[in-house]
């Protein structure tokens, strides 16, 4: 959840405009190390636009594929 959570908020310019975004405060992204809830991963996954499977496994998401399926390109 960590890495999910780095990546997001590079992507949204930093720690505090993504708490912003979630609506928690920076701390609790700061102390994710500490454990955290099940609605933070929700949150988290919203903000990201991926799935919380995602966020939970740790698997990166492709650029292009599709959030569900993974899939890439168009149809054929």
């Amino acid at each position: 959840m960590r890495a999910a959570e780095r990546n997001i908020s590079r992507a949204y310019g930093g720690r505090d405009v993504l708490a912003a975004a979630m609506g928690v405060s920076r701390s609790v992204l700061v102390n994710m190390r500490r454990g955290t809830s099940y609605a933070v991963a929700v949150l988290l996954a919203r903000a990201g636009g991926i799935t919380v499977e995602q966020v939970l496994s740790g698997r990166p998401h492709v650029a292009g594929a599709c959030a569900l399926c993974g899939r890439k390109g168009g149809a054929s």
